[in-house]
Formats: structure tokens, C-alpha cells, sequence
């Protein structure tokens, strides 16, 4: 049974996809994971840490606001 009340957390992977739903990356941590160690594969263009942050908050306001 599903908790109504649970609460969906935005990961910087739903970010990345969010910003580009091809991009190959990886990086380590629990609960989300941890920025800093986040490195592009199979030339991937990057994308800046503000903006993989900007679009977690972005994303988690809209789930927040469900």
C-alpha cells in the first residue's frame, strides 16, 4: 500500500534527465547523491552544477506543490 502522505524527493538524477534526457554520468553518495563527484561519460557535455541544482530545486518545488 502506497503512503499518501510520502514524500517524492528530487535526485540529481532526475535533474540531469530533466536537463538532457542523454546524458551519460556517474556519481557517488547516498540520498541523492554528491555533486561534487559527479563525472560526464561518453562525451557528454557537461552541465554546470548550478544548473543541475537549479532544476532539482525547479523539479521539487512542482512535486512539493502536489
Amino acid at each position: 500500500m502506497t503512503n499518501p502522505y510520502a514524500k517524492t524527493i528530487i535526485s540529481l538524477s532526475d535533474a540531469i534527465m530533466s536537463l538532457n534526457s542523454n546524458a551519460k554520468y556517474r556519481y557517488e553518495g547516498a540520498d541523492g547523491g554528491d555533486i561534487s563527484t559527479l563525472q560526464w561519460l561518453d562525451d557528454t557535455t557537461p552541465i554546470s552544477n548550478a544548473d543541475i541544482l537549479a532544476e532539482q530545486k525547479r523539479l521539487q518545488d512542482i512535486e512539493d506543490a502536489k
